[in-house]
């Protein structure tokens, strides 16, 4: 059984892993990870996580911006990173970790994948990114309607 978070909730289901993707790179703080799923039942579930390393300062604006709650330096994870911008010392014992945040997308047709994959530019032109791309790619090799939706695209 799979298991992919939406916000607060859980999904779970059973079907087979079609691909993923990141946008991790050596030095990251930031990234996304992208997972497909085709459930037993013929849907496809989206999985996107936007991760984070990043914790801030109680004077960080980032911490009212996004809403975060304070934890204890000690339970930092080993990887993390102070902001550069409020710069956090390991003095202080309440800091305001990034969270990572779960979304996630069902749908019956794969066209629902592609659309929720697209990006638009400040021109309104439309476009994947190369994490969506890798994605779409590796989802391709096992699943014929994904396959033939992404490598021919028809232009009205």
């Amino acid at each position: 059984m799979f298991e992919v978070k939406d916000g607060a909730r859980t999904l779970q289901f059973h079907g087979h892993y079609l691909g993923g993707s990141t946008s991790w790179k050596h030095g990251s703080t930031r990234w996304t990870e992208f997972d497909l799923y085709e459930t037993d039942g013929g849907m496809y579930v989206l999985s996107r996580v936007g991760v984070s390393l990043i914790f801030h300062g109680a004077a960080c604006p980032l911490v009212k911006k996004y809403n975060l709650q304070e934890v204890h330096f000690s339970k930092l994870e080993d990887d993390a990173i102070p902001c550069e911008t409020c710069d956090p010392s390991e003095d202080v014992d309440l800091i305001f970790p990034e969270k990572d945040r779960y979304w996630a997308q069902v749908s019956e047709e794969p066209k629902a994948v592609l659309d929720a994959l697209y990006k638009y530019d400040e021109g309104g032109a439309q476009y994947l990114t190369h994490v969506a791309k890798r994605l779409l790619e590796e989802a391709s090799r096992k699943d014929l309607a994904i396959n033939s939706l992404y490598k021919i695209e028809v232009i009205p």
